[in-house]
């Protein structure tokens, strides 16, 4: 099952304000390099504007970890039809653009799921499930989907 992850999964694992938040961030990553998972530009680049904005002395080591990061999992990368694509979804669901551009590349390589605080936990957009590693109540879930 292909998966692909939110910006704030890749920032709470470097996050060390959110301690409990950084294990299973952690814990996502490590286990995701055995996994069909990848990354879009968009959500690199949401990272380093995120860390860049809360914490600029950390750019350095955000940029090493994007480096790290399209070194061990498949990055894809924004079209004009994937553009045009989140336009449609952001309407239709009523999303924000940004969120519907990681869901529109992502569906075009065929990811199943999304590990995401910041969407709706279990709703499904446009075929991709949306899942919070950070709820509890996911627990078994995750681990099932880690575990595959």
């Amino acid at each position: 099952m292909m998966l692909t992850l939110d910006t704030n999964v890749l920032y709470y694992a470097s996050d060390t304000l959110n301690p409990d938040k950084q294990i299973i961030a952690r814990s996502v990553l490590d286990r995701i390099v055995t996994l069909d998972c990848l990354l879009t530009t968009q959500v690199l680049g949401e990272f380093l504007a995120l860390v860049r904005r809360k914490n600029p002395a950390d750019l350095a080591a955000a940029s090493a970890l994007v480096q790290a990061w399209s070194r061990l999992l498949p990055i894809v990368g924004t079209t004009p039809d994937h553009l045009l694509a989140a336009a449609t979804l952001a309407q239709r669901y009523r999303l924000q653009f940004w969120d519907s551009l990681i869901i529109a590349v992502a569906r075009s390589a065929n990811v199943e799921v999304m590990l995401t605080e910041d969407m709706q936990d279990g709703a499904t957009i446009d075929g991709i499930t949306l899942l919070n590693p950070f709820n509890p109540a996911n627990r078994a879930a995750l681990d099932a989907l880690l575990a595959a």
